[in-house]
């Protein structure tokens, strides 16, 4: 079988496309859209600068799934020969796809990303892009500190955060194209609001009851079941108090914090009940929640943009 091949086979697994390009559609439309509202147009306008920054952000997040795969092969061949039941199908360890294959997408991404970047001639944007990609690439040598990779506290402090910096470069597309004084100072809230939904997931998905603990370094091995099932509850109640307040300062009206309010409260009870009585399913549970969560808070605040402002095309 080609590289081809084999990689069209680890895509739907591990990077579904289904999934993630209207994810990057939607969080180009959610950071775009908010700073246009923000900045007092009156008509939302998206053109070749959103289209290149949602191809910017969908590989970005394509180049940091890749990465991770790379660092993390022996780590995966271990857990899944020792039948940890979330590591033992992954292609990586079936043998379904190959870590040449990986090197080989590596770079295509690489390049593909220079391009986008580059097409958007902005030295702004280019700049900011450069940043972000030179984070993204520390991050691939654990930022040269081999403790990192064995510390999941360590891991996340330095890597969830990433995610910021992609939406910087989306930021500094819209500042480059509008002029920095474009920015007010509902931008930093924006960002955390779109960011905290990756690391409420991230922290909600490594939960496990100590009796499905294996040798794989979890949140709730390290910080106590208790103790870490409040964690993504507490980043989703921060997500939506920051969009809540971009949704008022943008003149959204009251649907949009009323509907992504009801969600968080939703996941903080799941996480509350998760601390207080731990079992099996309710910590499966969390992790959908958070997923259904980020889902009302992004499509949520498209909604809302557009419903308020409207939208016109190839501007």
């Amino acid at each position: 079988m080609s590289a081809a091949r084999r990689l069209a086979a680890w895509l739907p697994v591990m990077f579904p496309p289904a999934f993630m390009v209207p994810s990057a559609i939607v969080n180009v439309l959610c950071i775009d859209g908010a700073l246009q509202a923000l900045a007092g147009d009156a008509t939302l306008r998206f053109g070749p600068r959103a289209a290149l920054c949602a191809a910017l952000v969908l590989l970005f997040m394509l180049l940091l799934r890749v990465y991770d795969e790379l660092k993390d092969v022996e780590t995966d061949l271990r857990l899944g020969r020792a039948g940890d039941p979330r590591y033992k199908d992954r292609p990586i360890v079936t043998g379904a796809v190959q870590e040449g294959d990986l090197v080989l997408l590596r770079n295509i991404t690489l390049v593909l990303m220079v391009a986008a970047a580059l097409a958007l001639r902005d030295p702004l944007a280019l700049g900011v892009f450069a940043a972000a990609l030179g984070l993204c690439w520390l991050s691939s040598r654990w930022f040269f500190w081999p403790p990192i990779s064995t510390n999941i506290l360590l891991a996340f402090v330095t890597h969830n955060p990433l995610s910021l910096a992609i939406s910087a470069v989306v930021v500094a597309a819209f500042a480059g194209a509008r002029g920095v004084d474009a920015l007010g100072p509902w931008t930093a809230p924006l960002l955390v609001g779109l960011w905290t939904p990756v690391a409420a997931w991230e922290t909600s998905r490594k939960l496990r009851t100590p009796e499905e603990e294996t040798d794989y370094q979890t949140y709730s091995k390290v910080l106590g079941l208790r103790a870490a099932a409040l964690v993504p509850g507490g980043f989703v109640l921060l997500s939506a108090a920051c969009l809540a307040g971009v949704a008022w300062a943008a003149d959204l009206g009251p649907a949009a914090p009323g509907v992504i309010g009801a969600a968080a409260l939703g996941v903080a009870g799941a996480a509350l009940r998760l601390s207080l009585r731990p079992t099996p399913a309710r910590a499966a549970r969390l992790r959908p929640l958070v997923e259904g969560y980020a889902l009302v808070a992004n499509v949520g605040l498209v909604a809302a943009l557009v419903w308020a402002r409207g939208v016109s095309w190839g501007a």
